[in-house]
């Protein structure tokens, strides 16, 4: 074997050693982001969860809503934070979340309520589920003011 061959061997060695390690910085940042993205997805979910199903059971729940945002003072501002909720949505969540937000600030009841659930519960863990919205839904009411909440 000759020196050239062995430089142009080490050489070799040496930029696969460079790739690999470029290659490791990539996914790791491409993890990291997933990952920060995902911790901040959870708790906002969670609240925006929390604040629609409030609004569809708002005459039972009212007292616990002023318990935790004394601000809203009524449905309709509530209505109105879940709004601005899924404009906000709109930077993070993935279209399927923000779809199923949109269908149930245009038509809040059970049923849109259910299916924005199940897209968020897929949007952060990735879980396929046999379940369905209609499986999720409770016996048809109506609230005080008249909205149908299933």
């Amino acid at each position: 074997m000759e020196i050239a061959e062995i430089i142009k061997a080490i050489g070799l060695i040496g930029i696969g050693g460079l790739l690999k390690s470029l290659l490791d910085y990539l996914i790791g940042v491409k993890k990291q982001k997933a990952e920060t993205q995902h911790d901040f997805k959870q708790p906002r979910y969670k609240a925006i969860i929390l604040q629609c199903y409030i609004f569809i059971f708002y005459d039972k729940e009212r007292d616990r809503l002023q318990l935790s945002r004394p601000d809203l003072k009524t449905k309709e501002d509530l209505y109105d934070e879940i709004y601005v909720e899924w404009v906000n949505m709109t930077l993070y969540a993935s279209d399927k979340v923000v779809f199923a937000m949109k269908c149930f600030v245009q038509k809040p009841n059970q049923k849109t309520f259910n299916s924005l659930i199940l897209s968020m519960r897929k949007d952060l863990y990735g879980i396929r589920t046999k379940i369905r919205t209609d499986d999720l839904l409770l016996k048809s009411t109506k609230d005080k003011d008249g909205y149908n909440i299933t």
